[in-house]
């Protein structure tokens, strides 16, 4: 199994081979990002939950590969930001999780369906 630092220099790799750092800017990479998630959701868009279990259950191999394709255009899209604003990805990867793990305790959260905003997105008085 690959670790994420090797994920980090494919991508990285890929990049540099094809001179492309020269077009990239936080926004436009922000916003590829955003395509790659909403070409996912096109996939998605109108099925129903019979789809979801013809998947789960092998029996929709094609919109299985789709998925997967688009996810993995989304996480190179994440690690090609985290490349271009020279941040640790699993590191931040890492401490995303703490937080949420205590903005979603178990003890009070476990069976429900909540949101809960996060400390910077909460409305000051």
């Amino acid at each position: 199994m690959s670790d994420i630092k090797e994920l980090e220099g494919i991508a990285s790799e890929f990049i540099d081979k094809r001179d492309w750092r020269k077009f990239h800017t936080i926004k436009d990479l922000a916003m590829n990002c955003s395509v790659e998630s909403n070409e996912l959701l096109e996939i998605l868009l109108w099925r129903d939950k019979e789809f979801e279990n013809n998947i789960l259950n092998g029996k929709d191999n094609k919109s299985l590969e789709m998925i997967k394709n688009e996810v993995s255009d989304i996480l190179f899209s994440c690690f090609a930001i985290a490349d271009h604003l020279h941040f640790n990805l699993e590191g931040a990867y890492r401490q995303k999780m703490k937080e949420l793990d205590k903005r979603y305790d178990p003890d009070k959260v476990k069976g429900k369906l909540v949101k809960i905003p996060s400390p910077e997105h909460k409305e000051v008085d």
